[in-house]
């Protein structure tokens, strides 16, 4: 028996039996949970066999359970679309047969049917699902969990006058500074980052390129990959603009420069203002 399910995540449960409306599975703490037949017709399922759901609430507050994946989990932060507004609030979609709710209590303004918006989901004091758009509530300004170069799931949160504010591992909030970016992000955009540093202030200062050797190395091998692809030459080069650099190698200018001397030092590149070549083969 599955102890302490979690409504809003996914779990492996166990099938009990089937009723006449679907397929009763063992949701521990939380009693029998449904899987209604429209879920799994055509699947050859019965007791004792154990399937991945999704569980959920219905509209009286019983749990459900969907073989459907949501857009985001149980404690995770996400970019959620206004389907419809209420008296009690707005509804988002997060890909399951119920939307959430967004109480105005929950909200950081007003928000309308089309709108996305930022949201955690969580549960109120009845353990019932929702989403709140108040983060810091549920998000510290500070950590020491983390070491410089660890990498960390980051979701882009929105812009500031230092850079961009981001949600570090659903967990804190950290910053990757103006410098560091080369291509516009977009509030509720996924990206693996790296932890730049830890200030004195617990604070943490992020980057997308990974740290030392390993971006070094990685992003080198990465040109020479690109080149044998693109027949031996790309228009990139010392002038090129941070922009262009980053829509080919996700890089700072500065990080492929230095790859760039790196492979020219080796002899395995040839550089011009606006593009490099691979070195001719005698």
């Amino acid at each position: 028996m599955t102890a302490s399910p979690t409504l809003g995540a996914r779990h492996s449960l166990e099938i009990l039996k089937p009723i006449h409306n679907g397929l009763l599975l063992d949701g521990g703490s939380l009693g029998e949970v449904l899987l209604p037949s429209r879920e799994v017709e055509g699947q050859n399922l019965g007791p004792g066999d154990s399937v991945l759901v999704t569980l959920y609430s219905d509209g009286q507050g019983r749990p459900m359970a969907s073989l459907r994946a949501p857009r985001a989990q149980h404690g995770q932060v996400a970019s959620l679309k206004v389907v419809s507004t209420s008296k009690v609030g707005a509804f988002v979609d997060w890909g399951m047969p119920k939307d959430l709710l967004l109480p105005f209590a929950e909200q950081k303004g007003p928000v309308r049917e089309g709108d996305w918006v930022l949201v955690m989901i969580t549960t109120d004091r009845e353990g019932r699902l929702l989403v709140s758009a108040q983060l810091d509530r549920f998000l510290d300004d500070t950590s020491d969990d983390y070491q410089q170069g660890d990498e960390v799931s980051l979701v882009a949160a929105h812009a500031t006058d230092l850079g961009y504010k981001m949600v570090v591992d659903n967990r804190s909030w950290g910053m990757i500074a103006k410098q560091e970016l080369r291509a516009p992000l977009r509030p509720g955009q996924r990206v693996t980052g790296y932890v730049q540093r830890l200030r004195e202030d617990g604070k943490i200062s992020l980057s997308l390129n990974p740290p030392g050797a390993l971006k070094s190395e990685g992003l080198s091998e990465q040109i020479v990959a690109a080149l044998e692809a693109a027949g031996g030459e790309l228009p990139l080069g010392d002038k090129s603009s941070p922009e262009a650099i980053f829509a080919t190698f996700r890089c700072s200018k500065n990080a492929f420069k230095q790859a760039i001397g790196g492979l020219y030092k080796e002899r395995r590149i040839v550089i011009d203002k606006q593009s490099i070549r691979l070195t001719p083969q005698d």
